[in-house]
Formats: structure tokens, sequence, C-alpha cells
């Protein structure tokens, strides 16, 4: 066991590489969250340095594109285990193994221009509502996962319909509608819509976000 270095990447937000030190069994890097999320498609890299070849196993892994690159996909249950047995120059056979907390899916979190924030609402001026654009972010956030496009949206001015806009952004027929509303309405945007990203929108719905017009 002594001759076998594995380095496993996983991470979302946090993430940072650890020193190397070369007295340890194994080397696990840049892993403070070492989550893996269920149902969806998770990349991890796995390499053996010195070694002649490795085999990985673990319920839902597969092969990913490129060396070492590979997606972990778990099923039920609170970890998963990943195994790596390596064949080293001198023939023998190590192992090592890796657990993962599996989770559900992150939280998808609305965001205006980019900007998202926890149980506040935004305020935004008229001449801001032309540039305006909604979006999502996963929390905690996971720059391993592609984010998607929103692709509609909709919208509660008090003391009207609920309003359907398409896109992510307000078209002129919004926009001359919220230029009627007095300064302090409260605008909510809800069920939001989106296409690509690693993380289906319809998996988990978008939460509600809020903004007051100056």
């Amino acid at each position: 066991m002594k001759y076998l270095l594995i380095l496993l990447l996983s991470f979302c937000a946090f993430a940072q590489t650890d020193s190397i030190n070369r007295t340890n069994i194994s080397l696990i890097s840049a892993e403070r969250l070492n989550v893996v999320y269920r149902g969806i498609d998770n990349p991890i890299k796995i390499a053996v340095p010195g070694a002649v070849s490795f085999a990985v196993s673990a319920p839902g892994i597969k092969r990913g594109t490129g060396q070492g690159n590979y997606i972990l996909n778990p099923g039920q249950g609170n970890e998963v285990n990943v195994m790596i047995s390596a064949t080293m120059p001198d023939g023998k056979l190590i192992s090592e193994e890796k657990v993962f907390k599996v989770r559900a899916h992150p939280v998808k979190v609305p965001t205006i221009n980019g900007e998202h924030c926890e149980n506040c609402i935004h305020q935004i001026s008229k001449n801001q509502l032309t540039t305006l654009k909604i979006g999502y972010v996963l929390f905690p956030d996971c720059p391993i996962y592609d984010i998607g496009e929103v692709t509609s949206f909709d919208m509660h001015i008090p003391g009207y319909k609920m309003i359907h806009v398409s896109g992510n952004k307000f078209d002129s027929e919004n926009l001359k509608l919220l230029n009627q509303q007095k300064s302090g309405t409260k605008i909510i945007i809800f069920n939001l819509k989106a296409v690509g990203g690693s993380i289906p929108v319809g998996s988990q719905q978008v939460s509600p976000i809020q903004f007051n017009i100056l």
C-alpha cells in the first residue's frame, strides 16, 4: 500500500488543493466538501502516479472523456464507495477506497443580473429594468456543473394577473407596464424555466425572487 497515490477531484465551492505529503498512504486532494449529487453526472478525476494500469469500480461510475476522467451517478444510499485497484511496475496489485457522501441536488437560487441574496429583496431602478437579466446559480456554488439558460419566467405585479415572460429579459411590453408602477412596488419573479446545464431545472424548481421598483 505504501506506493499508492490516488488523486480524486470532485469538488464544489471552497475547493482547494492540499500540499503533497509523501508519508501518506494515499493523497486525496481538493475535497473539502467531498460530496456527489444523486441523479446527475458528477465528474471525477482519478490518477494513480507510477501505476502500470488501474481499474475503478463503484455503483453508477463510468468512464468519461480523456484519461483519468470518470462520471459518477450514484443511486440510493447516503454514501458511495469508489474502489481503485492498481498494478505497479513490480507486479504488485494494490488498492485504495474513497468514500463520497451522496446528497440531493444542489439548491437552485435565482439571480438578478448575476446577483443573488438570501431572504432579501433586490432594489431595482426603472433605468435598470431595460438590462435586467434573470438567471440562477447552484448553491453551494459548484463550478464543475454547467448552468442552464433561463428561457421563460412568470411575473406578479400587485393588481395584475400573472404575466408570462419569454426569455430571460423583459420585452418592450413588460417594460412599459413596469415603468407605470409606483416606487416601492414589489415584483415577484417565479416559475423559472431553463434549458441546458448539468442539472435540469425540472428536477428541482428554482425558488422565487423579488425586487422593489425604486
